[in-house]
């Protein structure tokens, strides 16, 4: 029933200048008497048709709320009744008390329509939501109490002054006022003030004046203008986003702050009610009391909308931390002081393929893998107090686990214990350095071997054969030979360096493949070779090198031809106290001594420079 056959806004603004001219034509044209409420039946009729269209097309929210309002507006119109016949002479033994049983019957319905906004769509057992009900009936019993006092006469003008006017003023000021200034505003709810306002002020005008309502040129017309404004609230489109849930926190705190402010403005409202009925000087206190609670009220809008600003800047704050946090590279993570993870921003899912929330509450270094455990832990020892003018940042690098069970690499950097509001421990900062690291390590890995056979090159096997001789044993010393291949000039000048380059291959292999792991192969630059052997003894020592003499004259294919080479080798055992330039000189001796021995030899020196048969 909704889109193109819902009535328009511009049916509604016609409804309602409708039902406006209606009025004019009742309050101008038609004389008193049995005529005048004959005339108004219409016009509730015209109300009647708007709260049908607010249920049956724009389908309301507040369901139970407009058909208050209609139950109410349908006893107004069997009241006019009642009121012709009245006048008409007819019955009036029955029809007077008829016509007040029926006004009091539309003002309980229109109680019923007001808690029915006052509730709105919200759960049976909200609190607030009765306390809103209790404070409406307790307002309207008051009101009404204010009013009548001790009077016990229950003519129909009493019951429209005595009755109506508190409660329209209590439906006004706890209702109406709430709806019109809240954020949802809309011309429905503007049209449901304006109606409550025009009959509240007919009918509080008939209490000041102390006359009838129908006698007075200015007042008369007032209540019936707000059966034109409930014609227009029902039949606009704006009364289908009426009674919708607020759309955030904000709006559904500054809807309880107006409904709380208006319902302050009860009080001053009952002194001046008060003083309509029994004198004084209610109308200088209501006014006081209205200027103050007006005051006060106007500085609690003032506050909740600094406080709204103050929120939506923090939110808006946030709302930018958040985007950044997870649009950063860096993983930024706090651990508090037990060493718990506390937080951990969204990047860390692509960085260890889990989300932040898998680590919140996990032991900040069970994160890192075992073997940099240690060294993350002596790094947060390290971090002093960001107070401590002493203190500083930690850096260091280590791995931490990944999803996948592997490790990556992290550049981390640890704040100094922090103590502060929301964080009491360590703001850790990481970000991924594993093809840095792997870099790194290419780096440190070429720098200590040769390019072409992958072998150790000079520097790192001088390194090595230090540490070997740092601390020999004597009756398992290491030992060096010196590899030299023999006529590898000749292999260059006729087969080309490409073959050359082939057959130093070959050499490294063999080489490599006559020692044990613990051992260590080099290329010390040329056609040289090195090899040290880890706790070597006399008779290990001639057994490796004989089988390098054997491994060495296996023919090599090179530039498609088959070539049989030989190598000098030279080699020594170290003696406690030997340093490591020694051994590998006393080596390189003796295998100098192997090639003017004819080549295709080797010479080897025992711990007393004696040599090894």
């Amino acid at each position: 029933m909704n889109g193109s056959h819902a009535p328009t806004a511009r049916a509604a603004w016609l409804h309602a200048a409708l039902a406006v001219l209606s009025v004019a034509l009742i309050v101008t044209v038609v004389p008193h008497g049995p005529w005048r409420p004959a005339a108004e039946i219409p016009l509730f009729a015209l109300g009647l048709a708007g709260v049908r269209v607010a249920l049956r097309h724009h389908r309301t929210q507040l369901v139970v709320a407009w058909r208050g309002l209609g139950l109410g507006l349908l006893f107004f119109a069997l009241s006019c009744v009642a009121d012709v016949w009245k006048l008409a002479g007819v019955a009036t033994d029955v029809t007077a008390p008829l016509e007040s049983a029926l006004d009091i019957a539309a003002y309980g319905a229109f109680v019923v329509g007001a808690i029915a906004v006052v509730r709105g769509g919200r759960r049976h057992r909200d609190r607030s939501s009765w306390l809103d009900i209790a404070t409406l009936l307790l307002a309207t019993g008051l009101a009404i109490l204010a009013v009548r006092g001790d009077r016990h006469s229950m003519s129909a003008n009493l019951i429209e002054v005595g009755i109506g006017t508190p409660l329209l003023t209590a439906v006004l000021l706890i209702v109406c006022v709430p709806l019109a200034l809240s954020r949802t505003r809309s011309v429905t709810t503007m049209a449901l003030f304006a109606a409550a306002a025009l009959a509240f002020v007919g009918y509080g005008g008939a209490i000041l004046t102390e006359s009838a309502l129908r006698t007075s040129t200015l007042l008369d017309p007032l209540p019936l203008l707000s059966v034109a404004a409930i014609a227009l609230a029902g039949r606009h489109p704006s009364v289908a986003r009426m009674g919708l849930t607020p759309t955030s926190e904000q709006d559904a705190t500054s809807s309880r702050v107006l409904a709380v402010g208006a319902a302050l403005l009860v009080s001053p409202a009952l002194l001046v009610l008060w003083t309509a009925g029994h004198g004084g000087i209610g109308y200088v206190l209501g006014a006081g009391s209205a200027l103050l609670t007006g005051m006060a009220l106007w500085r609690l809008f003032a506050l909740n909308r600094e406080r709204e600003r103050t929120r939506s800047a923090l939110a808006a704050s946030e709302a930018r931390l958040q985007i950044l946090l997870e649009n950063a590279a860096d993983v930024i993570a706090i651990v508090d002081a037990a060493g718990a993870v506390a937080y951990m921003s969204p990047a860390v899912q692509s960085l260890l393929g889990r989300p932040a929330a898998h680590y919140v509450g996990r032991d900040a270094i069970s994160l890192a893998d075992p073997r940099d455990q240690p060294r993350l832990r002596a790094a947060v020892a390290a971090a002093g107090r960001s107070g401590d003018p002493d203190s500083g940042v930690v850096d260091t690098d280590i791995r931490v686990q990944h999803s996948s069970g592997g490790t990556r690499w992290v550049e981390m950097r640890i704040s100094g214990r922090v103590d502060a509001v929301g964080i009491e421990g360590w703001v850790v900062n990481f970000r991924e350095v594993t093809d840095r690291k792997l870099f790194e390590d290419e780096l440190r890995r070429q720098a200590r071997t040769d390019p072409l056979t992958g072998l150790l090159n000079r520097t790192a096997f001088n390194e090595r054969l230090e540490a070997a001789t740092a601390d020999v044993d004597a009756v398992t010393p290491p030992a060096v030979l010196f590899v030299d291949v023999d006529d590898f000039k000749t292999v260059n000048d006729t087969l080309g360096h490409a073959a050359g380059d082939e057959l130093l291959l070959a050499v490294a292999g063999r080489l490599s493949a006559q020692v044990r792991g613990d051992d260590v192969v080099a290329r010390l630059g040329g056609d040289e070779f090195a090899l040290l052997l880890n706790g070597a003894d006399g008779d290990r020592l001639r057994d490796v090198a004989d089988r390098l003499l054997v491994a060495m004259r296996s023919p090599v294919q090179l530039a498609g031809q088959a070539v049989t080479v030989s190598a000098s080798i030279g080699g020594a055992l170290a003696e406690p106290g030997c340093t490591a330039e020694q051994l590998l000189h006393r080596a390189d001796t003796a295998m100098y001594t192997a090639k003017r021995n004819g080549k295709d030899s080797r010479a080897l020196l025992d711990a007393t420079e004696s040599v090894l048969a």
